[in-house]
């Protein structure tokens, strides 16, 4: 009989289930293609773009799709091919930050939630299936951020929890959120567009933004302020190289257009303070805004306890880079995080155990029952059936105590299980496998004492070894010279401590401390 849907013993974490749809037993499966009897096409017929065309030659080369081939061999390299279409590559590879040391903890409330469900379940989880369901998804770790000694404080902002490396970062980051309306007052103010003869006209390839014609004054520092603020992960030369040049009076009357408006900004004023001046260039703000409002914003930290779910645009490139690094190893190797696992679960006041050299944790240790154990007749019959099978299902279990026909377990058989699942009677996995601890003797050790009042036998006191005393080493003819020569001694006692003779007085004395110390204790 298959068991329930509302069954609470049958999944642990349904509503956490995140694995890919193909891989979920109620994932709706992709329908078919159907085709007419005999129009199936042919597995080598490719309609009516032709055969696939092949040129013979050397190394196997391909034939040309359009005109002639993709790669040409570059002159001076052997063996080397190189892109026709040429330029700069697309993206740069961003290092991981060095000095930066990254690490993944469970997050509090995702572990609460799983020991939340084992309590209601009262299933058995191995700590490694624990630790890939909080890897499935990143808001249910933590990543903590840690720089070395010899490297530079990060940055973590107050209103976001951004994350970054450089003041200039953060201060990039800050202009461009919604945190700026609580320090700075903005306005756009209209101004008179700029005269001249303009033919052609810039615009970003990215943004759509326009930059201005190439002759005009402010043409260089407007594209080195775009490329600064919203394309700083680019090199320059890449993203100068996407800006667009168009021609026509309609692009430069749009151009001229968004040149009659410009924001301004100021600082807000607090309570009996005067209204600043009004700020018509940014640079000017962010110096502003660098010297006098940036650590009510953001404070400098050597570690830093973020959510692993941060947007991108809240941290800093380097910085993330480290973060998919620090992921992938986890994910490659979920029990790295099986140490924070078990300490927050045993918070979670949920026990840990080994079985066949695996942890697992569950509502209650294993505790078998001894053979004289009285139980009531449904608990009886649970325990007979497991007695003698090796991990049978959780189905068969049902099938074979329940009357012929019934669907699903009544509650008083549900509850009955449950009590011998929550006292570590048996044990219920994941998989619907139940183990019963083998069952132990009962200990009748009390009632023989009590029924016999005879003296317990009185233990054999151990024999102890002598120990082999070493031999006395025999002494030097220098040492007894030096013992028995008491004048000496006393002669060297009533020199005078001078200069001169207080070293050989001192290691004298020494000498003969150490020798009458030795004779004592052989």
């Amino acid at each position: 009989m298959s068991d329930s849907e509302t069954n609470p013993l049958r999944n642990l974490l349904s509503g956490l289930d995140l694995g890919p749809s193909w891989a979920r037993g109620d994932a709706p499966s992709k329908p078919a293609r159907e085709f007419p009897a005999g129009d199936r096409p042919h597995r080598g017929d490719r309609g009516d773009r032709g055969p696939r065309e092949f040129r013979g030659g050397k190394g196997g080369d391909f034939g040309p799709r359009g005109e002639g081939r993709r790669f040409e061999k570059r002159e001076g390299h052997r063996g080397g091919y190189q892109d026709r279409r040429g330029g700069p590559p697309q993206r740069e590879e961003i290092a991981p930050a060095p000095g930066v040391r990254v690490q993944l903890h469970p997050d509090v409330q995702a572990v609460h939630l799983i020991a939340k469900e084992i309590h209601h379940v009262a299933r058995v989880y191995s700590l490694f299936d624990v630790a890939q369901i909080l890897l499935a998804q990143r808001e249910r770790c933590r990543a903590v951020f840690e720089v070395a000694e010899s490297r530079p404080a990060l940055f973590l902002g107050k209103h976001d929890g951004s994350l970054w490396l450089t003041r200039d970062e953060a201060i990039r980051h800050f202009w461009n959120s919604e945190a700026r309306g609580e320090v700075f007052e903005e306005e756009t103010a209209e101004v008179d567009a700029p005269t001249g003869n303009f033919q052609v006209v810039a615009r970003c390839g990215l943004s759509g933004e326009w930059l201005g014609p190439p002759n005009f004054h402010a043409y260089q520092s407007n594209l080195r302020r775009l490329h600064r603020e919203r394309f700083s992960n680019l090199p320059f030369e890449v993203y100068a190289s996407k800006v667009r040049s168009e021609r026509g009076e309609e692009a430069v009357n749009a151009w001229l257009e968004t040149m009659k408006h410009r924001v301004r900004w100021r600082p807000k004023a607090g309570e009996g303070e005067e209204e600043a001046a009004w700020i018509d260039d940014r640079a000017e703000a962010e110096r502003l805004f660098a010297a006098k409002y940036f650590d009510s914003a953001f404070i400098e930290t050597r570690q830093a306890d973020i959510s692993a779910n941060i947007p991108a645009k809240n941290l800093s490139p380097a910085l993330l880079a480290s973060l998919r690094v620090a992921g992938s190893h986890a994910r490659k190797h979920p029990a790295v995080l099986i140490p924070a696992v078990c300490r927050m679960l045993e918070g979670e006041h949920l026990p840990i155990f080994k079985r066949e050299g695996k942890l697992y944790t569950g509502p209650a240790r294993p505790h078998p029952l001894t053979r004289d154990a009285v139980l009531a007749e449904r608990p009886a019959a649970i325990v007979q059936w497991l007695q003698g099978r090796k991990e049978p299902k959780l189905g068969d279990l049902w099938k074979a105590v329940l009357p012929e026909g019934t669907e699903e377990a009544p509650q008083e058989w549900l509850a009955d299980l449950f009590w011998l699942l929550t006292q570590g009677h048996v044990l219920l996995f994941a998989d619907d496998r139940m183990v019963m601890p083998e069952r132990r003797q009962g200990s009748s050790a009390p009632a023989q004492a009590v029924a016999t009042d005879a003296p317990a036998p009185a233990k054999k006191k151990r024999k102890r070894k002598p120990k082999k005393r070493k031999p006395k080493k025999a002494r030097t003819l220098q040492r007894r010279t030096l013992k028995l020569n008491a004048y000496a001694l006393r002669l060297v006692k009533s020199l005078p401590e001078r200069p001169l003779r207080h070293q050989l007085r001192n290691q004298t004395l020494r000498r003969a401390k150490v020798l009458a110390a030795r004779d004592e204790q052989g």
